[in-house]
């Protein structure tokens, strides 16, 4: 294999490739996009219902080994300790 065709594949196909991905992204992709809601704006009245964001309890599968898992599992603490 010649030096040159070595060159231009090592440097010429991730260029190529480079160039495709880019392309796709920037001008294919945009024009993809589907329309989607406005954002909300703080000064908007809130519509929506309340979204509550809360684990809840995982169910204890039994022992999973020793060590750092021997304890049985339970949500909440953080910071300030369990609420």
């Amino acid at each position: 294999m010649s030096t040159a065709l070595t060159h231009s594949l090592l440097g010429g196909v991730p260029l190529a490739v480079l160039l495709v991905l880019m392309f796709l992204i920037y001008v294919v992709g945009p024009k993809r996009k589907g329309p989607h809601p406005a954002t909300y704006q703080m000064s908007d009245r809130w519509t929506h219902d309340p979204i509550l964001w809360a684990a809840d309890e995982p169910a204890d599968h039994g022992g999973h080994g020793a060590g750092h898992g021997s304890h049985p599992v339970t949500v909440g603490g953080g910071a300030s300790g369990k609420w």
